[in-house]
């Protein structure tokens, strides 16, 4: 909201003012001149340069400043949770019907055929990863989770495994080199993105997007990350649940 190159041509004073302000912008439109005057404990005149050096005609202008900033702070923070929250519900939907078990059948039967299931991710996904690897177990499926990205995969030795592949962009240089690492050494790629034309969803044999929009912080670091994972636990979750039950259908049609 402030120019910076203006802030630097604040005086001593005028700092006070400027850093009391930062730290209550919510309140400051509440407060008539002479309280922000008593609270900085500094002149009205101050406080009037302040206001003259960030550009505003008087104490009353940047009050209807902050108040809007507020405003618009708010109105973008709900719009962002809103959409996110439209997404998410339309694919809980979407997964529970009938039609999208045609979608998770590949997945399913690679789960089932294959004796060992390793989960691998960077970040948010390496964290989902090693979830997805306990709820697998507590399925009874024989699951673990690589947690290093940078751990090396042995070039034999995992022809009866299955890697589950967990990543947001798909891009993610260090998991494409685990992707083709597995590849080489005999394992299957299962992939659950969020775009299914990435990297990771095409070197896989078989990718499960889910579609998220694209969400960055707007009060942090602005090149993290945070789409919703909601999707990514609900796959691992219903994959498991699946696997579960047809691996203990078809044992129970094997026996005498």
């Amino acid at each position: 909201m402030f120019d910076l190159e203006k802030v630097q041509s604040l005086n001593e004073l005028e700092m006070l003012v400027y850093h009391y302000i930062l730290e209550h912008m919510t309140t400051i439109p509440k407060l008539t001149i002479r309280q922000l005057s008593a609270d900085c404990h500094v002149s009205t005149s101050t406080i009037l340069r302040f206001c003259s050096k960030m550009g505003f005609d008087g104490f009353s202008e940047l009050k209807y400043a902050l108040k809007k900033e507020a405003e618009q702070k708010k109105q973008r923070s709900f719009e962002q949770y809103y959409t996110a929250t439209i997404h998410v519900d339309s694919f809980l939907k979407r997964i529970n019907q009938q039609t999208y078990y045609e979608t998770l059948k590949p997945a399913i039967t690679m789960i089932i055929e294959n004796r060992h299931v390793v989960f691998t991710g960077i970040g948010t996904s390496g964290i989902l990863g090693s979830y997805g690897s306990r709820y697998f177990a507590n399925m009874g499926i024989n699951a673990y989770s690589i947690d290093d990205p940078f751990t090396p995969i042995p070039q034999r030795g995992f022809e009866n495994t299955l890697a589950i592949i967990l990543s947001v962009s798909g891009e993610t240089s260090e998991v494409i080199k685990q992707v083709t690492d597995f590849k080489r050494s005999g394992a299957k790629i299962l992939s659950i993105t969020n775009d299914e034309h990435s990297t990771i969803a095409r070197l896989a044999d078989y990718n499960i997007s889910y579609y998220m929009p694209d969400e960055r912080s707007s009060f942090a670091d602005p090149f993290i990350n945070i789409t919703t994972q909601i999707p990514v636990v609900a796959l691992i979750e219903l994959l498991a649940h699946q696997a579960s039950k047809e691996y203990s259908e078809r044992s129970s049609q094997k026996r005498p």
